[in-house]
Formats: structure tokens, C-alpha cells, sequence
């Protein structure tokens, strides 16, 4: 589609153990002798948006008949990234929001924080510094992973004024993608009501471009930028693309961002997202997302040749926001060139950790290391200042790895009766801080079968709460609730514990902090005719959940979660605040226990099966130990009895 005003112008490496987490070197990066001028920063980040280690494997099985023979699989440096948000499983908003600022969020935050507020992203803080700064992406340019670095808004679904934020504030130097429709004015083909942002550009200094001819022809001029938007919403897959095509390739996007950019003699700041990796992904379409796979690859390697010839401190760092469909190779082509055969978990995104791979300045301190994307942050930022890394304080996510989860509580005695490999619970991890209360459990969980429920008493000692479940709770109106209303539990023996809320997850389930299912989710019990719904973000770490082969536990993962104290205390947190947790497994309808408890039964406990049995503990935590209202930075949890 061609623009209606035409070009126009203004005046190889081993992947770490998923499960180690190190901090980044606090080093300088890019040391320079004092007698020797300091040479420009480059800073290049290049997101494959959905992009997991199945769907690069995938990739290079076609390409090369090899599962790590894609050119980024070959650069010097290999690390992983742990995707999670305050929502639990992240979404495309919340991980680029998270690299661009240093700040976990809630999904669908634009570079803003969890309470709502703005926070400068890296185009920003490049700005300061001088540089010239852009964003090249093949989905449309206001979407959740280049509007979070340009943009601030609440909802990575006002396209509009994200667009607007782009082209009227932020105005990074260069902005390539798709997303015409919420830039021209109003009329046929635009999402706006009002005159457009096309003008604007222009008044801005922005050579305009609609065309892949157009962009090649475009050459840099002082103080010039550089808009162009091939698609009135996302780029056409490559899968699709015609030989006549109007539209540039990601390369050919990439490479025209750094010719423009070049030129600042205090260095640039450039993102490029492969974006519609994720779209074949939520499609489950193999094909197109090994498609832009490939082609995000060669971008890569264009990328990585001019960072070899560049007379500048150039750093590059690859990897995604979070993996996309579930992707699971099942089986190598037998043809090089063919699909692999694979299978789906399902059309979102999940947790598992994707890869980073880097090079050039600096890039040696993300070598084999697990980071958060606060972290990667953290490093990109100091390679944008010339400045050493500020490790990024902890914050809680639940994101399954139990790394910032401080006191491990209980440990299981028994062989679990529920099938080894399959349904464990081994250890009970706690922590809290200002956000919430976080709890994880270590072990094994089944696929579509059984309930992890984990009863949470938020006044422990003061006798409130449910103390036995069949009989007294009778909402039955979904599968949680018919879980917790035939639970054979009874708080018998252990005085002082009953139970306020339940956190039941069936068959692998995991919500996010929003979402409100039968399947899974926090209930409580003030109106045990009629269990009232909260949130709670919950998530799974790698190879904890199984389907057809037995597993063996990973150690500091599992399911995890993170409970806001709004939800657990809607006054506020109170002076003194105990709380006391048990966690149970149970069969689909709630009313089979099996002998895994934490803290645990007896060692030799069988399976109470449909009996009534007694709690056999509670692990107590108290929270707010020096009766000020806040919580302690440092907490101190036991089992009782």
C-alpha cells in the first residue's frame, strides 16, 4: 500500500543450567586507556517476539538439517532469559517494558510501572546521552514491543496514542514497521479522528517512506529522521510475500535504521523486533513462523557483518520476549528443507525460558548466565552510559524458578502415592515483600490431572476461618469450588489454623493475576455458599510438568505464585499480620487425597484417600514481626507442630 503523500522530506556456545541465576559483572564495559579517546557506543538489541527454543530449533532443522545451526546459535555468546511479569506468564507488553526500563509491570503496561506511573524506557535515556535512537519491527509500530520503548500508556491496545507518543514526543530518529492505519488522517484507511501524524513527521524533520524502493533510495541528512510504514497494519509473513513485493525485508529494514543512525558521533540505540514470530505461533502455524525465524536470522547476520566493520563500540544482543505456542519437536525432518514434526500446548504464550545470544563490547558479562529482563536492562544500559552494571534490586515474580524465594520451609518425607515422576510435592518455599505474598512448591505435576490446593489462613491464632471443608463449603459451581467443597481435610491438629483462602491449580493450570477460571485460581471463604473469585498470578518453571514420561524434579523450580496483599488483606496489611500455609494434592474431584503434604504427613503416611484426615502441619509466617504495619525485610518461618 503506498503512502498517500509518497516519499517525502522535511528540510555456539552449551546453554547454562536453566536454574542458575548470576549476577552480572559490575565491570566497566568497553575500558579505554586514558591517553585513548573513548570511542562511540552502539547498543543493538534484536527481539524474535515469541521466539523459543523450539521455534529456533525448528528453524535450523529446516535450514541445515542441524538443531543449533542458525547464525545467532553461532555467536560467541550464549546466555538464557526467564520471561516472567507480575502477571505471571509474560505477555509482549510486560517483557519489553521490563527490558526497556528495568521495571516489572502488570501485562499490558506500555513503560509503565505497576501502580500506573511512567518510567523512562532506553530510547529515553539514549536521547539524554546524545545518541540517536530506533525501532524497526514487521508488526505494526505502535504494538506492545516497540511501543514499549517509545511510548508510555496504560494499555498496550491504544494503538492510537501510542502512535502519537511516537511521532509527537519520544520521536525516535528512526521508526520502520507497519501500522500506517494509526498515523494518517482521518478517512478510508485510518484508525484516527483527528488530522494524523504524517504532517507532524514532517514538521519534525522525518523523511517519510512507504516502499522498500523508497527506503533504499532514502540517505541520511544532518539532524534527519527517518519514518516508514510498508503495511496499514502488520508486514506481510515472508512465507507470503510476492517477488514484486513493496514491502523491505527485516534486513533490508535493519540495515537501512543503521545507515541512518551512524552518523551521530555520540553513538545510537536501535531495537528490532522480528515480531511475527509470535503471530505463527498463537496460530500454531509452523511454517510462517519458521519463515520469520530464518528471516529474523538473516537480520541477524547483516547486522552482525557491519558490527565487524563498524569503528565503533558496538554491542549486540539477541534473544526474545518470551516463547509462543508451546512448541514441542517431536521428531527431525528426514529431508533437509522439510518441517520438522512438532506438537502444540496451545495457542498463547508460556513460561519457559528463551535465549540470549550476544557480541561484541561487554557482551562477555551475559556469557552462560541466567538473567531477568530487569537485569538485561541493567546491562544494556551501562553499555548505552560507558558506565558498570547496577544490579537491579529483587523483586518478586512468579515465574516458577524459586531464585528469589529466600526460606525453604518444609521438605516431603514420603514417596508420593500419586506416581513418581509424575505427581510430587517435595519442598514449600515462602518469601514476601511489599507486593504480596509469594509461595512455591517444588516438584512434579501432571498434565490434566490432580489439584495442587494450598490453604492459606491470613490470621493465624485467632481461630477464623474454615476448619473442615466437606459439609461446610457447598458452592459446587465450578471445578475449583467442587475441588474444595469435597476436600477430606480438617484443621483438627493444629490449633489456631483455619482457613481464610485456597489457591487451587488442577491439571497444570496457570493463570495469570487477571484472569478469573473454573480451572484454577484463589477462592475465599466468607461465603462458603458461594466462593468469591480474586486473582493470583501463578506459574510453572521448566520440566516440572509432565505428560506421557515420568520426570525427575528440577531443583529451585516449580509451581510458584505471587498473591497481592490487597487481595489477601483488603484494609491493608495488618500490625502483628501472621499467616499460616498447608499444601495439599488431591485427585480431579478433591475428595482422593494422596500423601504428599507440605509440611509433610509422617514418613510411611499412605494415601488418606476418601477418609477424613487432619492436617499433618502448617508452616507459619510472620510477616510483620515488629508490629509496624510493613513488611519485615527479613522474615523468619517455621513449621508447627
Amino acid at each position: 500500500m503506498a503512502l498517500s503523500v509518497g516519499c517525502a522530506t522535511a528540510t555456539g556456545n552449551s546453554a547454562p543450567d536453566a536454574g542458575a541465576v548470576v549476577e552480572i559483572d559490575a565491570g566497566t564495559p568497553s575500558q579505554t586507556d586514558a591517553s585513548t579517546p573513548a570511542k562511540r557506543r552502539v547498543v543493538i538489541l534484536m527481539i524474535g517476539d515469541g521466539m523459543g527454543r523450539a521455534q529456533l530449533e525448528a528453524a535450523s532443522l529446516k535450514a541445515s538439517g542441524t538443531r543449533d545451526g542458525l547464525y545467532m546459535q553461532g555467536l560467541p555468546v550464549r546466555g538464557s532469559v526467564r520471561t516472567a511479569s507480575l502477571s505471571g506468564i509474560t505477555d509482549s507488553a510486560a517483557a519489553a517494558t521490563a527490558m526497556a526500563t528495568g521495571i516489572k509491570t502488570l501485562n499490558g503496561r506500555i513503560a509503565m510501572d505497576k501502580n500506573g506511573q511512567p518510567v523512562e524506557t532506553l530510547v529515553e535515556r539514549a536521547k539524554v546521552l546524545g545518541m540517536a535512537t530506533g525501532v524497526v519491527t514487521t508488526t505494526s509500530l505502535p504494538h506492545a514491543t516497540p511501543g514499549s520503548f517509545t511510548a508510555h500508556r496504560l494499555s498496550r491496545h491504544d494503538y492510537v496514542n501510542i502512535a502519537a507518543d511516537q511521532a509527537t514526543i519520544t520521536q525516535p530518529d528512526v521508526m520502520l514497521g507497519g501500522g500506517l492505519r494509526y498515523y494518517l488522517p482521518q478517512g478510508p484507511g485510518s484508525e484516527r479522528d483527528d488530522e494524523g501524524l504524517i504532517d507532524p513527521l514532517l514538521s519534525a524533520g522525518y523523511t517519510v517512506v512507504s516502499t522498500a524502493t523508497e527506503l533504499a533510495a532514502s540517505q541520511p541528512v544532518a539532524d534527519g529522521k527517518l519514518f516508514g510504514a510498508f503495511a496499514s497494519e502488520h508486514m506481510t509473513y515472508s512465507l507470503d510475500r510476492s517477488a514484486d513485493s513493496r514491502e523491505p525485508t527485516i534486513t533490508e529494514m535493519s540495515m537501512a535504521a543503521i545507515r541512518h543512525l551512524d552518523d551521530n558521533e555520540n553513538g545510537f540505540f536501535l531495537i528490532i523486533e522480528g515480531g511475527r514470530i509470535d503471530h505463527a505461533g498463537h496460530g500454531n502455524d509452523l511454517a510462517r513462523g519458521v519463515g520469520e525465524t530464518l528471516a529474523f536470522d538473516d537480520a541477524v547476520k547483516a547486522v552482525r557483518e557491519w558490527q565487524q566493520s563498524s569503528d565503533a563500540d558496538v554491542t549486540v544482543v539477541i534473544t526474545a520476549d518470551h516463547e509462543c505456542g508451546g512448541l514441542t519437536i517431536e521428531s527431525p525432518p528426514t529431508t533437509l528443507g522439510d518441517l520438522p514434526q512438532v506438537s502444540w500446548r496451545w495457542g498463547n504464550h508460556t513460561n519457559a525460558q528463551v535465549d540470549l545470544f550476544a557480541v561484541g563490547a561487554g557482551a562477555d558479562k551475559l556469557h552462560e548466565r541466567t538473567v531477568d529482563f530487569t537485569q538485561l536492562h541493567a546491562f544494556l544500559r551501562s553499555q548505552l552510559e560507558g558506565a558498570p552494571v547496577d544490579e537491579p534490586l529483587r523483586v518478586l515474580t512468579p515465574d516458577g524458578s524459586f531464585n528469589d524465594l529466600r526460606y525453604d520451609v518444609a521438605q516431603q518425607t514420603n514417596p508420593t502415592g500419586f506416581g513418581a515422576g509424575y505427581n510430587q510435592l517435595d519442598s514449600l518455599r515462602v518469601d514476601a515483600d511489599s507486593s504480596g505474598l509469594a509461595i512455591g512448591v517444588q516438584g512434579v505435576f501432571e498434565w490434566s490431572a490432580n489439584a495442587l490446593v494450598i490453604l492459606i489462613d491470613v490470621d493465624y491464632g485467632a481461630g477464623t476461618g474454615v476448619t473442615e471443608f466437606a459439609g461446610n463449603v457447598t458452592d459446587v459451581s465450578g471445578r475449583v469450588d467442587g475441588i474444595l467443597s469435597s476436600l477430606g481435610a480438617n484443621t483438627s491438629a493444629v490449633p489456631g489454623f483455619g482457613v481464610d483462602y485456597a489457591l487451587v491449580v488442577w491439571g497444570g493450570s496457570d493463570p495469570h493475576l487477571e484472569d478469573l477460571i473454573d480451572d484454577a485460581g484463589l477462592r475465599g471463604f466468607a461465603q462458603p455458599d458461594d466462593l468469591p473469585w480474586y486473582g493470583a498470578a501463578t506459574n510453572f518453571g521448566d520440566g516440572v510438568r509432565v505428560r506421557s514420561a515420568a520426570a525427575t524434579t528440577v531443583v529451585d523450580q516449580g509451581f510458584e505464585t505471587l498473591i497481592p496483599w490487597s487481595v489477601l488483606y483488603e484494609l491493608g496489611l495488618p500490625a502483628g499480620a501472621t499467616l499460616a500455609i498447608s499444601v495439599l494434592l488431591v485427585n480431579d474431584d478433591g475428595g482422593y487425597a494422596s500423601n504428599q503434604a507440605l509440611p509433610s504427613f509422617p514418613m510411611g503416611t499412605a494415601n488418606p484417600g476418601r477418609t477424613s484426615f487432619a492436617l499433618p502441619g502448617v508452616a507459619i509466617v510472620p510477616v510483620d514481626a515488629d508490629n509496624d504495619g510493613a513488611v519485615d525485610s527479613s522474615l523468619s518461618p517455621f513449621v508447627n507442630p
